[in-house]
């Protein structure tokens, strides 16, 4: 798998061959944006929506997305959109299976995450706070992409509690730095009061993570 992070919440994936792009914000340079497969969005806000009409099209890349995203795609005129309910599972080329779960972040009308299934098992919360829900996910995640700027959406301390109710391998925080701020060190730190021992892998902008 490899992974490469654009900032905020959007990440480019490969897995199985399969590229995928999760949660373009308006922002984002596309021009260092490769090829792509699929666009995943969590979310109908704008900062994780912003470039999906731009980069569908330039990108021919098929476009997925709880109902009000699939909604707002058809409107701004992109042609390959599909539909993600709560729960279901999509299967999409070489063996990669994306799942949508439905998360805690309230001033979303549908807001989900990602479970991405190939070579690795990796999961995009989207915006989230904590939630006892994200328990039934424990030990079955190698990757977890974790908002911790606290605007809106988990802070270092309830990104603590979604690492220590899920128990991921790697962790990668995101949805920082961009909009608002978010403390690595700090999250680190609610980690350790915990004892929770898990590998926290900040990623660079346009760095790229082979795992």
């Amino acid at each position: 798998m490899k992974i490469i992070w654009y900032g905020h919440a959007c990440f480019w994936v490969e897995t199985n061959g399969v590229r995928l792009l999760i949660d373009p914000y308006p922002e984002v340079d596309d021009d260092r944006i490769g090829e792509v497969d699929y666009i995943l969005i969590t979310h109908e806000h704008v900062d994780h929506y912003g470039k999906v009409e731009l980069l569908s099209r330039l990108r021919n890349a098929e476009v997925i997305g709880p109902k009000p995203v699939y909604m707002m795609a058809i409107s701004d005129g992109v042609t390959r959109v599909r539909e993600i309910e709560e729960g279901q599972t999509l299967e999409l080329e070489n063996g990669v299976r994306v799942t949508a779960v439905y998360m805690e972040h309230p001033s979303s009308q549908y807001p989900v995450g990602y479970i991405i299934e190939g070579d690795k098992t990796l999961f995009h919360t989207g915006d989230t706070y904590s939630t006892p829900a994200l328990q039934k996910l424990r030990g079955k995640v190698d990757v977890l992409l974790v908002p911790i700027s606290g605007r809106s959406t988990a802070n270092e301390r309830e990104a603590a509690q979604i690492i220590e109710d899920i128990r991921p391998r790697i962790v990668i925080p995101m949805h920082y730095g961009t909009y608002g701020q978010g403390s690595v060190e700090k999250l680190q730190e609610e980690l350790k009061k915990r004892r929770i021992w898990v590998m926290v892998r900040p990623m660079a902008l346009y760095e790229e993570l082979t795992l």
